[in-house]
């Protein structure tokens, strides 16, 4: 990082899929369109439009990020000496840290409107940096807004099992950003990509998820933007 705190903006057209690994600064995002996913040991969280999600400084992790995404991310630099939470989780995206993300977003895009821009950003991340040292997180669900039961079928859903309530065929896609088919889709590409970068090829691929070459090409193409090689 060459600054102290950073703000970006991400439309993720395609399908991202992190590595798991300790993030070397603390980070927020906010999701506007679309959802992600967070793997925190065998856990996996969603993050729908409207949630924002914390991950500390050191904190093992994977970030996966449906195709079609938006969001905001705040990142902190480990040389920062203000006191920032070091739990990672769920946390409430206020109508002002919503309103500073805005007019940060607003800045970027238009840069040219605003006096002495750097000083309008560096005062905007402040304010956030204020808000964030009272930052409450929880993971006591993997996705807010779902009931016991309906998050226990969305666990089954992320492990790659099948589905088939009614309800739940209807109410998942306004968190997931997309239709349950879809999300499956996403799924499968996502392993696929997982076993390519440890050493398999195609063929051993497509064999290892129940499925053909020409398959995984067909699901890649829109999801990954190219042929799955």
């Amino acid at each position: 990082m060459k600054q102290a705190i950073e703000f970006s903006h991400t439309l993720q057209q395609f399908l991202h899929v992190g590595s798991r690994r300790k993030s070397h600064i603390s980070y927020m995002i906010v999701v506007h369109e679309g959802a992600a996913l967070f793997r925190l040991g065998h856990q996996e969280f969603l993050v729908p439009k409207g949630q924002g999600f914390w991950i500390p400084f050191n904190c093992l992790h994977a970030l996966t990020v449906l195709p079609g995404s938006r969001f905001d991310t705040v990142s902190f630099s480990s040389r920062l000496t203000t006191p920032l939470c070091r739990e990672a989780g769920f946390f409430a995206v206020s109508p002002l840290l919503h309103a500073l993300l805005d007019e940060l977003q607003r800045h970027q895009s238009n840069p040219t409107t605003l006096t002495q821009p750097q000083s309008v950003e560096k005062n905007l991340l402040s304010v956030i940096a204020d808000q964030v040292t009272t930052l409450r997180v929880s993971t006591e669900v993997i996705c807010p807004g779902l009931n016991p039961t309906q998050a226990a079928q969305l666990a089954q859903l992320i492990k790659g099992e099948k589905i088939t309530a009614p309800a739940m065929l209807e109410k998942l896609p306004t968190y997931l950003g997309c239709t349950v088919n879809e999300f499956e889709a996403c799924l499968t590409m996502r392993e696929a990509l997982r076993l390519s970068r440890s050493g398999r090829q195609p063929e051993q691929i497509a064999q290892a998820l129940q499925t053909s070459h020409q398959a995984l090409n067909a699901l890649a193409q829109p999801i990954l933007g190219h042929h799955f090689e």
